[in-house]
């Protein structure tokens, strides 16, 4: 590897900031980085894979000068190509090759370590070597979770007490279907990588920082915070910048072609259209396909559906939907292949609901833009996330059986409540609209306090 040049040092103290290779994990680092770099009293570097990173650039056009893109090159094969050193549109077999290849990245991580030297490592999933090299430098290192409260307390409580101990708060839970996919999926990880999730907690020096705010899940931080022994600090809800929203819209829309989504939501009624959307590395069942389909048929709601397949498994929009299905509603809905510009959908005044599968970034988006949440979790973390937003009263879960199956009347059912009923749609918005007005009226004394206690840690071994 080549030696590593400092090229924009504007100040002494360093961080080097390394998220795991997902869309959902790359944005909030760099939005946390810009948020740090604003106080000028950081050089961050963002290390990442090319491939990731030349995304960045691409979105990024006025990215600020004390944040410095640093490569993350691993080793290509014929199984991971670089091309492929993103969880961006990979199979399930492939991610997990990509976990692997990155687990033994110790020795390229030590030569970005020592060609760098920072005071400060701020870490992810998926890296076990970044806090072990750090602490044999004297380095300090922060774990970085991008998911919230809820659902990290739970988990964790889940592990701590294997079954011991009931979990504080009712609400967030796990049905019986859902613990036994996500013991199943974490069981083909561990494979790879034992404790994957909280060998990171627990190696987190002094604090952990969280991608959430207490007007959300002050109840959940706190009882996270009584769990890891550790301070956890809310830095959220890290949304993306618009501007670099606008510069995506762009770039995507040349590659995909489409009748301007944003002019289309111009010609609706307020409040009259779902968005639905499931993420960037959720890729639905032609059975899921079809049952959203009837459902959003049924609903009689405006709609805009964003379709996605894996890399290499692309599908014919047409032979996945129910016969006839694009000629019934062409009048009132658009289904978008690959991307959307989530923020711009998000924030236009047409937009009633958001009918998605619970990703945090995608929670957090929706609730900063005011828009009420029709939730239909998928794997992982997803349905704790889902059960919080419920409780929370920002939300409606759609309805499935005990295996997991969903019901296309209940769904449509629920997706016109949300978007037009005048009892039930407009209490969602009210509470919604109260979260809203909380965040954004927050000051940012809570993030002074992160800033000091970074430079504190990050001045610890000077």
């Amino acid at each position: 590897m080549e030696k590593i040049q400092d090229t924009h040092i504007t100040t002494s103290l360093k961080i080097l900031m390394v998220p795991w290779l997902a869309h959902g994990h790359v944005t909030p680092y760099l939005e946390l980085a810009k948020k740090i770099s604003k106080t000028n009293l950081f050089t961050i570097y963002f290390c990442s894979t090319p491939i990731i990173l030349n995304s960045i650039k691409n979105q990024e056009i006025n990215l600020p000068k004390n944040i410095q893109l640093i490569e993350f090159p691993l080793p290509s094969s014929q199984d991971l190509p670089s091309h492929n050193h993103t969880t961006k549109g990979l199979s399930k077999n492939h991610v997990v090759t990509l976990i692997q290849t990155f687990a033994k990245s110790s020795p390229i991580f030590e030569e970005i370590l020592d060609s760098l030297n920072p005071n400060l490592i701020i870490f992810d999933v998926f890296q076990p070597w970044a806090p072990k090299l750090a602490s044999l430098k004297n380095i300090v290192a922060i774990h970085f979770i991008i998911v919230g409260s809820a659902t990290l307390s739970f988990f964790y409580h889940k592990y701590l007490y294997d079954g011991t101990r009931d979990f504080p708060f009712s609400r967030i839970f796990q049905k019986d279907y859902e613990a036994k996919q996500f013991q199943l999926l974490v069981s083909k990880i561990e494979n790879s990588q034992k404790d994957f999730a909280f060998d990171a907690i627990e190696k987190s020096h002094e604090i952990i920082l969280i991608n959430t705010c207490n007007e959300m899940e002050e109840k959940y931080v706190d009882y996270f915070s009584t769990l890891s022994k550790k301070k956890v600090l809310p830095v959220g809800p890290l949304i993306r910048e618009m501007a670099a929203a606008t510069t995506t819209t762009t770039m995507e829309n040349e590659e995909n072609p489409k009748n301007n989504i944003v002019e289309w939501l111009d010609n609706k009624d307020v409040s009259s259209c779902v968005y639905v959307s499931f993420g960037s590395e959720y890729f639905l069942s032609k059975e899921e396909i079809e049952e959203i389909a009837y459902s959003l048929e049924l609903s009689e709601v405006n709609f805009i559906w964003v379709l996605r397949s894996p890399l290499g498994e692309e599908i014919e929009i047409e032979n996945v939907l129910p016969n006839g299905f694009l000629d019934r509603v062409k009048e009132r809905g658009v289904i978008v292949e690959k991307w959307a510009p989530q923020a711009r959908i998000l924030e236009h005044a047409s937009v009633g609901g958001f009918l998605c599968h619970c990703g945090w970034n995608s929670i957090l988006e929706s609730l900063y833009f005011g828009v009420p949440l029709i939730t239909m979790p998928m794997k992982l973390d997803q349905p704790t996330h889902s059960r919080m937003v419920v409780e929370l009263g920002t939300a409606i879960e759609v309805v499935r059986d005990e295996n997991g199956r969903l019901n296309r009347e209940e769904t449509a059912k629920i997706i016109k409540n949300v978007v037009m009923a005048k009892n039930s749609g407009e209490k969602l918005k009210a509470k919604v609209s109260e979260l809203r007005k909380k965040i954004s009226e927050k000051g940012e004394e809570e993030f002074e306090q992160v800033v000091r206690k970074l430079v504190q840690l990050a001045t610890k071994n000077n």
